[in-house]
């Protein structure tokens, strides 16, 4: 059986697996049976807002060390660098290998935007208004938290890559082959390959203990190298990330 402890998030205990040990990563674990499991929904659902309550769905990846306010290395350098937030499980496939173990039980000031209609249209809106501002082009990073959660959804962002010229994205996916999401998100990969870059989680983009278990490139950023690279969309090899 495995230990557990109860931990307190927002005011309310949850059991969730002991730590690792030291060296294969922090990341909290929740139960099988945690409401957030079971409910698929984040561990943090006040953070989730309706888009509408949102002052932006697109934030400056400035906010964020790993990710940076602009892209400094690589094809796109130079470019602002913008990022996304979902609900994580709530709009991803309940197959994702980190589905109990998603960093996103450790981000728990994070702000989740709602998906939906409403989430669509204003996206519609801030990408539009990022062309007009950044005539020069922009990059979005796909998703923070979440996931492709709609092929409706998903056509978007191959609608909008082929309306807006400047519009640039990269990011992961847990959406598999055989998953009609996952259909669009290749092809969208293959339309636009110099302005697009979904890499699909355990097979271009992989998760480890530590950093002794790498077999591939290792994120630079986790090994203290750089800062913020663009690693993850120049190169066609696995990107290896250590559990977080």
């Amino acid at each position: 059986m495995t230990a557990t402890r109860k931990v307190e998030y927002g005011g309310h205990l949850h059991r969730i697996a002991n730590k690792p040990v030291k060296g294969t990563g922090a990341r909290v674990t929740l139960m099988p049976d945690h409401p957030a499991i079971r409910e698929a929904r984040t561990l943090f659902p006040s953070r989730v807002v309706h888009p509408d309550d949102s002052p932006r769905l697109l934030v400056s990846g400035f906010n964020q060390r790993k990710i940076g306010g602009k892209v400094t290395k690589g094809r796109w350098k130079g470019l602002p660098l913008y990022t996304l937030t979902l609900e994580e499980r709530a709009t991803c496939p309940r197959s994702c290998g980190e589905w109990t173990t998603c960093y996103g039980n450790n981000m728990n000031w994070s702000r989740r935007h709602a998906a939906g209609l409403d989430l669509e249209a204003r996206l519609i809106d801030e990408v539009v208004a990022m062309e007009q501002r950044h005539p020069g082009g922009f990059a979005v990073r796909l998703h923070v938290l979440g996931d492709f959660y709609s092929v409706a959804y998903a056509r978007l962002w191959q609608d909008m890559l082929a309306e807006v010229p400047g519009l640039h994205v990269f990011g992961f996916t847990a959406r598999q082959v055989g998953d009609p999401i996952a259909r669009v998100i290749r092809a969208m990969n293959a339309e636009y390959p110099d302005r697009c870059v979904i890499r699909t989680s355990g097979v271009d983009s992989l998760v480890i203990a530590s950093p002794a278990g790498s077999e591939h490139v290792l994120c630079p950023v986790q090994t203290g190298k750089t800062d913020c690279c663009g690693l993850c969309w120049t190169m066609d090899r696995p990107v290896e990330f250590v559990r977080h």
